[in-house]
């Protein structure tokens, strides 16, 4: 088996929880009437509205349904997996065009971007967290190398765009900033 997925969904997760960290500190400059690099606010939302809506949450909605299958029991609370994600990416397009209301000028009070900013990262959050803690525990115990490569088949090749191996130009400032974060930490 040459993909570990649940190991790939929690590096997934440890690189859109640190967008997040970089998008609270971002939010706290605008909260304080200071000027955030809206810029990096906004390629941050459109990489949540690109690669977890399009490849990372129907990564995991494929293991669901295999785990569903499996051990329907251990597994009910996955049945609702999909819908959870479909309220992610609405809350993502929802602070997104917020967002872009806020660069194209338009009336628009700081407290309404900072409510949807603010929901649309705790929403993140506490899904990763419920995913980590329940869901990818589930999946390394239950799912055998067998059930993986059936899996791999299904799942798109497209890796995450903030790994250090991908060319995606439009991520390039993302995982510079993931890297250089990841430097400092060392």
């Amino acid at each position: 088996m040459s993909r570990n997925i649940a190991a790939e969904l929690e590096s997934e997760h440890a690189s859109m929880a640190r967008l997040l960290d970089i998008m609270e500190r971002q939010l706290a400059l605008f909260e304080s009437s200071e000027q955030p690099d809206y810029d990096l606010m906004q390629q941050i939302a459109g990489y949540f509205i690109d690669f977890p809506e399009h490849c990372h949450h129907p990564k995991e909605d494929l293991v669901a349904a295999m785990l569903i299958e499996r051990v329907p029991a251990r597994a009910e609370p996955l049945r609702g997996l999909a819908g959870k994600h479909e309220e992610l990416a609405h809350l993502t397009q929802r602070f997104a065009q917020l967002l872009q209301r806020v660069l194209d000028e338009a009336e628009l009070p700081r407290g309404t971007v900072l409510r949807a900013a603010r929901e649309f990262i705790a929403s993140q959050r506490y899904h990763m967290e419920m995913e980590n803690e329940h869901f990818l525990p589930l999946a390394r115990e239950v799912l055998g190398p067998a059930d993986l490569a059936a899996l791999e088949s299904q799942l798109l090749a497209r890796q995450d765009p903030l790994r250090r191996s991908s060319n995606e130009e439009r991520y390039a400032k993302l995982r510079d900033l993931l890297l250089a974060s990841e430097r400092r930490n060392s």
